[in-house]
């Protein structure tokens, strides 16, 4: 039978799914086919966005370095193409940049390297790399980083970054799919027309799946500072980006999303992951993150579970969902950790990336 699915896909009517009325095969038909378009479509918005100023990415080595990273969703064992776009230029051509996605538990490793096309500030031209990854991976995030390089007596640039998982296309690959571990069973579109049995097994399918796709993890806030920039002009006109988490973005980085109330009832939680720099002899770094307070005593990525616990956002009545806001706290916790003119970066530890993945 044919796993196909429509883009878009028409909504199931709840008016007619209500006790004491008559069972159709519209609203059943439109079920299977919105659970096929919801595994094969669903959470391939992007998991990456992110610009920058004029000028301040920008490097001129001709060997490559590492200057961003940020951990990003696996939506499952069968979406293994991820697309990454880059607005980026340089003087002469020859440039690159190369995308690097590892899992962290299994140790693989995928790379792509894109030579940058444009030499002129908006020459018009994204670049595009495509990383293609096993379907054996079963992590539920992996680790994007990007390094670029030079050529020689010239600097690239980078404006902007865009990535997403490319989308399945119908018919779904028969057999069983994984989100992880849990499993996901697409719906035949032939099963569900007139005069065909409604078996108990696509109940109870539906209702797994249902499951499982609440499980899928979803970007929520994905953050990148700028490390080991270099050009050959002053700091005060080239190379000078955001390394670190300040003061100021206490007030701005968050995102205001969707998120199920029934959350905590399904041990279902937040994954935050923070790149933290800068520490030495004993010291810590204590931010609020999400109403949750986290001291980081280690240099590198560390990662935390955060249960849903904060009130909901009073537009929530706007959209008919709960909304909640997500990043970093107003607070003075932060305030006192955060880089600032009183806290510099040469003596304080800071956080120079920060993904919060929720589902």
């Amino acid at each position: 039978m044919s796993n196909d699915f429509t883009s878009s896909p028409a909504l199931v009517d709840s008016s007619r799914v209500t006790a004491g009325q008559t069972i159709r095969t519209t609203e059943v038909a439109r079920l299977a086919d919105l659970q096929n378009y919801c595994f094969a479509v669903g959470g391939t918005h992007n998991v990456i966005s992110q610009t920058f100023d004029d000028s301040c990415f920008r490097q001129d080595s001709t060997s490559f370095v590492e200057m961003c990273g940020w951990y990003i969703p696996k939506l499952s064992r069968s979406h293994n193409e991820l697309k990454i776009r880059l607005s980026a230029f340089c003087g002469s051509s020859g440039a690159q940049i190369m995308l690097k996605l590892t899992f962290p538990i299994s140790g693989n490793t995928y790379t792509d390297t894109i030579t940058v096309t444009d030499t002129a500030r908006y020459g018009g031209v994204f670049d595009v790399a495509t990383i293609t990854t096993l379907s054996t991976e079963t992590e539920a995030v992996g680790l994007l980083t990007l390094s670029v390089k030079a050529t020689a007596t010239h600097e690239i640039e980078v404006l902007g970054i865009q990535a997403n998982w490319s989308p399945l296309t119908s018919p779904i690959t028969a057999g069983v799919h994984y989100i992880g571990s849990s499993e996901f069973i697409p719906q035949g579109a032939t099963r569900q027309a007139a005069d065909q049995p409604l078996s108990s097994r696509f109940g109870v399918e539906t209702l797994r799946n249902m499951s499982t796709l609440r499980t899928r993890g979803r970007v929520l806030l994905n953050w990148s500072g700028v490390r080991n920039a270099s050009s050959s002009s002053a700091l005060n006109i080239a190379a000078n980006p955001p390394i670190g988490l300040g003061h100021g973005d206490q007030y701005y980085m968050f995102s205001e999303v969707a998120l199920f109330s029934g959350m905590n009832e399904l041990d279902l939680t937040i994954n935050l992951f923070a790149n933290v720099a800068g520490l030495s002899g004993g010291q810590t770094i204590t931010v609020e993150i999400f109403s949750h307070r986290l001291t980081f005593s280690a240099n590198g990525w560390s990662s935390y579970s955060l249960t849903l616990i904060r009130d909901e956002l009073t537009r929530s009545n706007e959209f008919g969902l709960s909304m909640y806001r997500v990043g970093v706290e107003v607070s003075s916790v932060n305030a006192d950790s955060l880089l600032s003119i009183l806290n510099p970066i040469a003596s304080t530890p800071y956080i120079t990336g920060l993904s919060i993945i929720g589902v």
